[in-house]
């Protein structure tokens, strides 16, 4: 299922719900749990810390699968491949949308292509694809909009925009984290740490780039 709220919170302490059932990762992905593992070491992290810690109520438990920008903006690409009752768009409408962005994706390069693929949105592929697609197809836009609509576009841009907060929050960690180390209250620490988690995955940061592969061998 597609859930525009992704990830689910928690309707109860001491249940956390993971994998397919939380949300956690869009529906749209074609790496089904190849997509997921990418939450391993942080979820499994995050319930060591909440049962060492006592952070078992609900809303402690909601902040480790917390709200992320990037998978809500990712719900509007699963909008714009559907087709609403009575809607009759043209038949080439489709496949012209994947034919122009995967185009310009591969000629952007491994950078932008590959974090899409593996189901990871980062702001900066996805502006510039965005912006190349506008110059390269202007009036295929109009197209985009009418069919996706107006409320969902302004809500969509609203995550987008997140997703640039986030990003700027996530250069911010490794400034804050000692005093979140520091911290002597355990379920602040604990919550402040869920956090800074969100922001570097919210931001698709926690996505090492093939350029950045190369500097870490």
């Amino acid at each position: 299922p597609t859930y525009r709220d992704s990830p689910l919170k928690p309707n109860w302490s001491r249940v956390l719900a993971v994998g397919d059932a939380s949300g956690i990762q869009s529906p749209l992905s074609f790496g089904g749990f190849g997509a997921l593992t990418r939450h391993l070491e942080r979820i499994s992290g995050a319930i060591s810390e909440a049962l060492e810690f006592d952070c078992l109520h609900k809303d402690d438990l909601g902040e480790i699968n917390a709200y992320t920008p990037n998978l809500s903006a990712a719900w509007m690409f699963q909008k714009a491949m559907s087709v609403r009752v009575g809607q009759n768009p043209d038949p080439k409408f489709m496949n012209r949308l994947l034919a122009t962005n995967f185009a310009l994706m591969d000629e952007m390069g491994i950078d932008t292509i590959k974090p899409f693929l593996q189901d990871v949105i980062r702001i900066d592929g996805l502006v510039g694809s965005l912006a190349r697609a506008f110059v390269a197809d202007p009036t295929f836009m109009p197209q985009i909009v009418a069919h996706v609509g107006i409320p969902a576009l302004v809500d969509w841009m609203g995550h987008v925009g997140m997703m640039a907060v986030y990003t700027g929050l996530h250069s911010l960690s490794p400034i804050i984290k000692p005093f979140v180390d520091n911290m002597e209250d355990e379920r602040g620490r604990f919550q402040w740490r869920r956090r800074m988690e969100a922001w570097k995955f919210g931001s698709g940061c926690d996505y090492i780039l093939p350029r950045d592969e190369e500097k870490l061998r």
